[in-house]
């Protein structure tokens, strides 16, 4: 795939028109290059860095204000790219990612109309090997979460989830709904990622289920 690296001075300005001055973006055929031409831009705008393969687009970072009186923004991860069928193979598209986040130091990353911690593992931590969601709707994956903890504003209800705001809610917990092993309820505190690693648990462990009553009748 022939990939190439791109940045945007600032994306909230939208494409140019007539009379109207819009984002500047310029290309570059090393991540290295557009890496350094995207730290010398003000941080004052929204500005991006991302890849395309001259059909599709990846963006890997974005500046974004943590908070409504932020002066300046945060580089932030954009996007997932193990997330997206169309870049999760892409050697380069992981490597940039990841190359991204160390040297820009990243600590967030957007997920839908939110901001949260950046994953720090595939893995479940020990505290959370034995335990599991408590779906209190089966067609609802976030229905576990009980409050949802945003930097700046402390605990909300979870509807926040699916309320865009400008800037985005910076979320760093939930508290949700759980049960142990052996089925005894408990309430848990985690940060976004980890409750999307325990739902994928506790999904397998409801279909392992479904699978073995249907077995035995």
């Amino acid at each position: 795939m022939n990939l190439s690296y791109y940045t945007i001075d600032d994306v909230n300005l939208g494409p140019g028109r007539l009379f109207h001055r819009g984002w500047k973006l310029e290309r570059f055929q090393t991540l290295e290059e557009a890496l350094s031409r995207y730290r010398s831009l003000p941080s004052s705008a929204v500005k991006a860095l991302g890849l395309t393969d001259g059909v599709h687009v990846l963006e890997l970072v974005q500046c974004l204000p943590l908070f409504p009186d932020d002066k300046e923004g945060e580089n932030v991860l954009a996007s997932d790219c193990r997330t997206m069928p169309q870049w999760e193979s892409e050697p380069e598209a992981v490597r940039a990612s990841d190359y991204c986040t160390s040297v820009l130091r990243l600590r967030y990353t957007v997920d839908g109309d939110i901001l949260a911690p950046i994953q720090a593992s595939d893995q479940l931590p020990k505290r959370l090997r034995d335990k599991y969601l408590w779906l209190n709707v089966l067609n609802d994956p976030m229905s576990a979460i009980r409050w949802v903890y945003v930097a700046g504003k402390g605990w909300l209800s979870p509807s926040v989830l699916r309320k865009p705001a400008n800037p985005k809610y910076l979320v760093l917990k939930f508290r949700v709904d759980g049960v142990t092993d052996q089925g005894a309820y408990l309430s848990m505190e985690m940060e976004p990622w980890e409750y999307k690693l325990l739902l994928r648990r506790t999904l397998e462990r409801l279909e392992q289920n479904k699978n073995e009553e249907a077995q035995k009748k």
